[in-house]
C-alpha cells in the first residue's frame, strides 16, 4: 500500500465516495420525507387503534392464561426436564464438551485468529478507516447538495408553473369571471326569473289561483 502521500489517497477516496453516495443521499432524503408523512397521517393513528384492540382482545386474555395455566404447567414440566435432561447435559458440558472446545480454540487461534488479527491491524484497518472517513465526508457533502437541489427545484417549479398560473388567475381568469358573471350570468338569471314569472301568470290565467 502506498502511504507516502496520504492526502492524495484521501482526496481520491472522497471524490469516488461522493459520486457513489450523492444519488443514495438524494433518494434517502426523499424516502425519509415520504415515510415521515406516512407515519404521521396513517401508521401512527392505525397503530394506536390496533394497540388498543390488541391490548384488550389479546394481551389481557393471554396474561390471564399465562398466570393461571401456563406458569403452573411450566413449573411441573421444568422439574421433569431438569431431572431427565438438564442435569445429564450439564455433566456432558462440564466434563466432555468444554475440554474439547478448549483444545479446538487453541488450534483455531494459532491457525486462523492470529493471522486474521494481524491482517486487520496492519492492512484492512487503515483502508477501512480511510474509506469510512471519505464516506462520512461524502455523506455530509451530499446532504448539502441535496438541500441545494431541493431549493433549486422549488425555485424552478415556482417560476415555471406557480408564478405563471398565479399571474393568469389574477390577470386573466378573475376579470373574465367578473365579466361573465356581470354580462352573461346576471342577464341569464334575469331571463330565467322572467320566464318563471310569465309561466306562473299563464298558469293562473288558465287554471285560476291566488295571485
Amino acid at each position: 500500500m502506498n502511504t507516502e502521500n496520504p492526502g492524495c489517497l484521501t482526496g481520491a477516496a472522497r471524490a469516488v465516495a461522493l459520486v457513489v453516495v450523492l444519488p443514495v443521499r438524494l433518494l434517502w432524503d426523499a424516502l425519509a420525507w415520504c415515510l415521515r408523512q406516512l407515519w404521521r397521517w396513517l401508521l401512527a393513528p392505525v397503530g394506536r387503534a390496533l394497540g388498543w384492540l390488541v391490548h384488550h382482545l389479546l394481551v389481557i386474555p393471554l396474561r390471564w392464561l399465562w398466570e393461571w395455566v401456563l406458569v403452573p404447567v411450566a413449573k411441573v414440566l421444568w422439574r421433569v426436564l431438569d431431572l431427565l435432561l438438564v442435569t445429564p447435559l450439564r455433566w456432558l458440558w462440564e466434563w466432555v464438551l468444554v475440554p474439547v472446545a478448549k483444545v479446538l480454540w487453541r488450534v483455531l487461534d494459532l491457525l486462523l485468529v492470529t493471522p486474521l488479527t494481524w491482517l486487520w491491524r496492519h492492512v484492512l484497518g487503515p483502508v477501512v478507516r480511510v474509506a469510512g472517513a471519505a464516506l462520512l465526508w461524502a455523506w455530509r457533502i451530499a446532504g448539502r447538495i441535496s438541500r441545494a437541489v431541493g431549493r433549486a427545484v422549488r425555485w424552478v417549479l415556482w417560476n415555471a408553473i406557480g408564478r405563471p398560473l398565479a399571474w393568469a388567475y389574477r390577470v386573466v381568469l378573475t376579470p373574465v369571471g367578473h365579466w361573465l358573471r356581470r354580462y352573461v350570468g346576471e342577464p341569464v338569471a334575469a331571463a330565467v326569473r322572467a320566464v318563471r314569472a310569465a309561466a306562473r301568470e299563464v298558469r293562473r290565467t288558465l287554471f285560476g289561483g291566488t295571485r
